[in-house]
């Protein structure tokens, strides 16, 4: 056989010098994993795994079609070698199967773009601190040995190896579906060059009917409603709010008429916005296990919902609010260790110093109407103070950080009645809130991190109804009755997701592209772009569709 001879050069780690004397291109690029491939290799006995009589045998054509259609997961197929592996393929020397060479470095090609065409399925491809991640909290790529020791026993089942390494989740399938009707859709379209540029709009506040703002021309034009005189072209006025309740609607809002940053995000909608959306959604996706335990809580920020999951079931969900973009809700995984009824709350520095300092200075009793406690340090020994005796306008930034504030239980308790005890290092938590009227917003990012419930009793329920001897709703009850703060801890720990996903399925699994709230997929997208040049145009989303042509 012709590989007899020429992979015992790969056995003695020279076959990589070989493969690279072989012109494709001009500008030669290094095959991943050299290392671990001259292991495999050696270990399967130095025999082909691609290749038959010189040419792709059907494992290798499965391969292949993999690679270059790797863009369907969001990925760059130009990363998998699929341009040089097509242009071998495209040689007459390679169709007569006359090059023993060619096809040797066509297969070390397919098992290098395989090895990291898997790897990339596996998990996190960025460096997770590049986006404010912690990467214990994510799921790593699997190494290029495990993903060869996959192939032995794998290789006359590609299709089914190939399917099982990527996310099998609903709405991962769901994603990629999408992603072929976009480019189809786009190659159908992409010679109309008489179609008009959307405008994109900035969400810059809520419009209400009647308000005047900048972007009413803009938005009038993208839901084609008729201009008005000029007297009243800025004015948000009744004919443009019928349009904007009808496309609310038909996109899965609420149709109250106000232009928040949900619609805003809906309005912005086109091929190629969407296609980016979806793919750093994709790629979030491979970075959280498929294995979930079999009770978990799951909060999506961007969403703005809770869903407490049991057995593969949803056993309820609520809305939330999360963190403001300025003060926004880190992404994270952890898991609950209890309930805290009656909470005390520790004001954080960044809102003693933001928010509490500023009315200090205006009013002195601010603590004492909002049934706080001022203390001298936070030492367990510490005094209690009289708010009225400093001069806030005169104290420095440390003096005023020295200082520990404290809210007791009660009606003024930010935190409500119900804390979920989560450790984590971002210290954010799930709480109840003593401001119920946010749940009736549309955009609830208002809070300065941590994630507010407005059902909290239901979650703390779900929470300990493993516990021994715990009563359910009637002990709750006469705990938060005590105004006494409580801890109970839980006998069956349950995970918490933190998500940030901008793309999301309704109940009739439809795509729902929501708003991009902290600007994370922007930042993700650099990344990308960073890591394999994905895709950023339209044109460029046609050219990766050729090869299936």
């Amino acid at each position: 056989m012709f590989y007899t001879h020429a992979l015992t050069f790969l056995i003695l780690g020279t076959i990589f010098l070989l493969i690279k004397a072989i012109p494709v291109f001009a500008q030669e690029r290094p095959l991943f994993y050299q290392t671990a491939i001259n292991n495999f290799y050696e270990q399967s006995g130095s025999e082909p795994f691609w290749i038959a009589g010189r040419k792709l045998n059907p494992s290798g054509k499965v391969l292949w079609r993999a690679l270059s259609q790797s863009w369907e997961h969001g990925l760059n197929p130009d990363t998998y070698y699929a341009k040089e592996i097509e242009y071998i393929l495209s040689l007459p020397t390679y169709q007569r199967g006359e090059d023993s060479a060619l096809a040797l470095k066509l297969e070390l090609l397919l098992t290098s773009g395989y090895v990291q065409y898997a790897r990339d399925l596996s998990g996190m491809r960025i460096e997770a601190k590049n986006m404010g991640l912690d990467a214990r909290d994510w799921k790593q790529r699997v190494s290029a040995y495990e993903v060869l020791s996959f192939l032995p026993q794998n290789i006359e089942n590609m299709e089914a190896l190939l399917k099982e390494l990527e996310p099998q989740t609903a709405t991962y399938q769901r994603l990629k579906r999408e992603m072929h009707r976009i480019i189809a859709d786009n190659n159908s379209s992409r010679s109309d060059t008489d179609q008009p540029e959307k405008p994109y709009l900035e969400y810059t506040k809520a419009i209400h009917p009647g308000d005047e703002h900048g972007d009413i021309p803009d938005i009038r034009a993208v839901l084609n409603v008729k201009q008005p005189g000029i007297e009243q072209r800025y004015i948000y006025d009744p004919a443009l709010f019928e349009a904007v309740k009808s496309f609310q609607k038909s996109n899965n809002l609420a149709d109250d008429g106000i232009i928040g940053r949900q619609t805003i995000a809906a309005l912005n909608r086109n091929n190629e916005r969407n296609l980016r959306q979806i793919i750093v959604n994709m790629e979030r996706l491979r970075w959280v296990s498929q294995m979930k335990p079999e009770r978990f809580i799951v909060v999506n920020i961007p969403i703005e919902r809770l869903w407490a999951i049991e057995n593969g079931k949803i056993r309820f969900t609520m809305p939330v609010a999360v963190g403001t973009p300025q003060r926004p809700t880190i992404p994270f995984i952890t898991s609950v260790h209890g309930v805290r009824f009656n909470p005390t709350w520790t004001v954080p520095e960044t809102i003693k110093k933001e928010d509490i300092w500023p009315n200090l200075k205006k009013d002195p009793n601010y603590l004492h109407d909002k049934g706080m406690e001022l203390l001298s340090d936070y030492k367990a020994n510490a005094i209690t103070l009289d708010p009225a005796s400093i001069e806030w306008d005169k104290i420095s930034e440390d003096e005023l950080l020295s200082y520990n504030m404290v809210q007791i239980p009660g009606s003024h308790n930010p935190l409500g009645r119900i804390r979920i005890l989560m450790p984590n290092p971002h210290d954010i938590f799930l709480h109840d809130t003593n401001d119920k009227a946010v749940f009736s917003y549309s955009d609830r990012a208002v809070s300065s991190g941590c994630v507010r419930m407005k059902e909290p009793e239901k979650l703390a329920l779900f929470v300990l109804e493993k516990n021994p001897n715990w009563k359910g709703k009637e002990e709750l009850e006469n705990i938060l009755k005590t105004n006494h703060t409580k801890d109970i801890y839980t006998s069956d720990r349950v995970t918490v997701y933190l998500l940030y996903y901008t793309v999301w399925l309704d109940e009739k699994r439809r795509i729902i592209y929501g708003s991009d709230i902290y600007g994370r997929d922007k930042q993700l997208w650099e990344e990308l772009k960073k890591l394999d040049g994905v895709p950023a145009s339209g044109d460029n989303i046609s050219r990766l569709s050729t090869t299936l042509e």
